[in-house]
């Protein structure tokens, strides 16, 4: 058995270097390990128990593998990633088929993994192309390697429950992580998809906007350490803290969701901050009538082009989350990243810690319907509401439909008690929980008991901020900082805006022109039966299909490539020839005209 161990850690240390130095693994003994019973199957291959339970087949453990790795690849399939790992042959065995491609592997307690290092060989693995090792790493790490390697829709994840029991809380949650972001994952792209051209069109309108104004990176970290913050959200628990709002922002910032500024305008106060970042019409008719001319209205490019026009002390940017207002971010400065779970609220609460503050108290974050309402009372939501009600069909009915329709789920608030919310809210809610594990240094507060009790959060109640000091000249502090950190315009910048706009006009020109020859020859090639012809053919589409992709335009075609699930819609819906040349050339054909309709939208809007 030495001679395995002492090949594969030779083999690790000459792959993982750093952690092998860490981990001290040359100057090692080979270990014992007492949770395996380590046996030969009828095969002759090593299998192994762990409390008395099989981690391989007892029978063939290398065919066990080869099927594992054959049931879960589809064209789909990019990476695998292996839930622990036994003695390997699952890992080994998809790094033999498939070298390309990459391997992660998830241990979180490493015992289990150098214990199959004194058994199997693993040359093959450590050898391999692209391998991701993942001892003891945090939750959030291993999801972020997966999506940022081949992401969630692309990773297979391979568990043997067997081999996973010594850790079953810990797969369970990650688990439970993964299929969160897959959902998360699904939201976005179908958001995407249902309002790209909504986004082009205010992010074209907006684009001059977006490159003169500063961004929210000049408050980061500039919020003193005594200075908290009052995240306002537009739930109905929102009304228990609205009478003391006057006196909270005499001690505290104050950052307000666009859809709670009309109650904070009715009880007298314009929050330090508002924050709009939801290109929709209806997110620009929250603040439309109304202003407040002592505020920063934190929004972003693909904002409803009114936003630009709200009457306020002065408007920032945060960078952008859709691809015209990223290229010219690129070109033009960073404007500060915020973090965006789906909801403003999210958005709100991340800008809060951009700032630096140690508190975050949030008002009116109910993620559900406690005493059965939606949002706050005189809210436009609620208020529409009302309007739109007629005898036949009221408001009440309205609200009784939303609470019990299909999807309606029972959680608990803070008091343990049951409250009503639904999957968008649940996930709104599983952010928050998430950006508490990561930024363990600001703690978060609900000021009701009444609201989704989101782990990681604690609940404190008004009267004790009411106690606190008053705050004025930290305030202070913190907008003399804000002064200071502004970036005066750039007298360059209609020239560098110009040059942006030029390069990105010349980019979809060139490609424009690839994608039309490209179009053009699918066509030719879908009437043409000759094998020749269509082996020179293929050449040709690869060749454009380089360019494409490896031109210096590539930025460009980042903008207007059309995305992976509307092509896979489209060939769902599409009959494919038989021949698989011809199907090729099709499916070849879709993908370029996709292209040129993209293009040409840009270029109107543009």
């Amino acid at each position: 058995m030495n001679s395995i161990w002492n090949k594969n850690i030779s083999l690790f240390s000459q792959r993982f270097p750093s952690l092998a130095k860490e981990l001290n693994l040359l100057n090692m003994t080979e270990p014992e390990f007492d949770f395996w019973e380590v046996l030969p199957s009828k095969a002759g291959e090593l299998t192994a128990k762990e409390n008395g339970l099989l981690l391989h087949s007892a029978y063939n453990p290398l065919r066990e593998a080869e099927s594992a790795v054959k049931t879960i690849k589809s064209e789909n399939i990019w990476a695998a990633a292996f839930f622990s790992m036994g003695l390997g042959y699952a890992p080994l065995e998809y790094a033999k088929t498939f070298p390309d491609e990459t391997i992660i592997i998830v241990e979180p307690s490493p015992d289990f993994f150098f214990a199959a290092l004194k058994y199997t060989d693993f040359e093959t693995l450590f050898k391999h192309k692209s391998l991701i090792l993942l001892l003891e790493a945090q939750l959030q790490e291993v999801t972020a390697l997966i999506e940022g390697s081949a992401g969630f829709n692309h990773t297979a994840v391979i568990e043997n429950k067997n081999q996973t029991a010594h850790a079953r809380s810990y797969f369970d949650s990650l688990k439970a992580l993964i299929e969160r972001n897959k959902q998360k994952v699904k939201i976005n792209s179908a958001t995407l998809e249902k309002f790209s051209r909504l986004w082009l069109k205010n992010s074209c309108k907006n684009i001059k906007a977006f490159g003169k104004l500063e961004g929210v990176k000049i408050y980061t970290e500039k919020c003193p350490p005594d200075l908290p913050v009052l995240l306002v959200s537009a739930g109905p628990t929102l009304s228990e803290v609205l009478p003391h709002l006057k006196e909270l922002k005499k001690r505290m910032l104050i950052v307000a969701v666009d859809t709670a500024l009309r109650a904070c305008l009715k009880n007298g106060v314009e929050p330090d901050f508002i924050v709009l970042t939801d290109p929709q019409y209806y997110a620009w008719r929250h603040i439309a009538g109304l202003k407040s001319p002592s505020s920063v209205l934190i929004t972003e490019s693909a904002a409803w082009p009114s936003v630009y026009r709200f009457n306020c002390r002065k408007t920032v940017l945060c960078s952008s989350l859709f691809p015209l207002g990223q290229f010219f971010e690129k070109k033009l400065g960073e404007k500060g990243q915020l973090g965006s779970g789906g909801s403003v609220s999210t958005t709100a609460w991340d800008f809060a810690r951009l700032t630096g503050t140690k508190n975050i108290y949030c008002a009116g974050l109910d993620l559900g319907y406690p005493r059965s309402e939606s949002h706050i009372r005189g809210s436009l939501f609620e208020e529409a509401s009302h309007l739109s009600s007629c005898r036949t069909k009221t408001s009440e009915q309205k609200l009784a439909l939303s609470l019990f329709s299909s999807g309606k789920e029972s959680v608990f608030d803070y008091d343990g008690k049951p409250l009503f919310t639904d999957s968008k809210m649940k996930m709104f809610a599983w952010w928050f929980e998430s950006q508490a594990q990561k930024f363990t240094e600001v703690n978060s507060w609900s000021l009701s008991s009444k609201s989704f009790a989101i782990p990681g959060f604690k609940v404190k109640n008004t009267e004790e901020l009411l106690n606190l000091k008053e705050a004025e000249e930290l305030k202070k502090v913190f907008f003399e900082a804000e002064k200071n950190a502004s970036t005066s315009m750039r007298t360059e910048y209609e020239e560098s805006f110009n040059r942006a706009l030029k390069e990105l006009n010349e980019g979809f020109e060139e490609l424009y022109s690839l994608a039309k020859k490209g179009q053009n020859l699918c066509s030719k090639m879908l009437s043409n039966s000759n094998p020749q012809k269509e082996r020179e053919a293929l050449k040709e589409l690869e060749q454009t299909d380089n360019l494409i992709l490896h031109s210096k335009q590539k930025e460009a075609a980042s903008l207007v490539f059309p995305t992976e699930s509307r092509l896979n819609k489209i060939f769902e819906e599409t009959v494919f020839p038989q021949d698989k040349s011809k199907a090729l050339f099709l499916k070849s054909k879709i993908i370029y005209t996709e292209l040129l309709e993209s293009i040409r939208l840009y270029k109107k809007y543009l």
